[in-house]
């Protein structure tokens, strides 16, 4: 396991930032995030994937903080409510599209919203990505119409910058061609 800019070991820690603190993320967190995920639209409507169909699903993404090629690192982390360590949500980095650039990504279960945990694991986040991970840039994907997370992001110095929408034909041209090519 190593972290993607220098080829370290990136070892299990555990940061915190006030109220709010990140660490790896252990199969026994499912059992605390499930409700907080499982078919929530709520929640499920804002992220990249359709969450968990069951709670071993979620225990089995779990079951390793690091995953990817060596070359390629994804981190999953708990989200935790300082005081009490209550497990309220998710946070990942992952460095798989472009050498030196990670993509962050976090939610919180909904229960959780408003009390500044989201800006506090955005922080958290952004200091593993670049202290610890060596990244020279980090980027967050989000949903159009998710106006929290985006101010969130702004508020921990993120800039809002639109992705150019995609040429369909363009792609459909290119795929018809690889077709005819194989």
């Amino acid at each position: 396991m190593t972290d993607h800019a220098h080829g370290t070991a990136l070892r299990p820690f555990v940061a915190r930032c006030r109220g709010t603190a990140l660490r790896p993320v252990r199969p026994s967190d499912a059992d605390a995030l499930f409700e907080h995920v499982h078919r929530r639209r709520d929640v499920v409507r804002w992220l990249c994937w359709s969450g968990p169909e069951t709670l071993d699903d979620l225990r089995e993404r779990y079951r390793t903080w690091r995953y990817g090629a060596d070359d390629e690192p994804a981190y999953i982390f708990a989200i935790e409510r300082a005081r009490d360590g209550a497990v309220i949500g998710e946070g990942s980095l992952r460095f798989d599209e472009h050498p030196g650039v990670g993509e962050l990504g976090y939610w919180l279960g909904e229960a959780f919203h408003g009390e500044g945990h989201g800006r506090e694991a955005v922080e958290l986040l952004t200091r593993v990505g670049f202290e610890l991970c060596g990244a020279f840039a980090l980027t967050a994907r989000v949903k159009e119409g998710n106006d929290a997370s985006i101010r969130v992001l702004n508020r921990t110095g993120f800039e809002r910058t639109r992705a150019p929408a995609p040429d369909i034909a363009a792609a459909q041209a290119e795929l018809d061609g690889l077709l005819d090519k194989i």
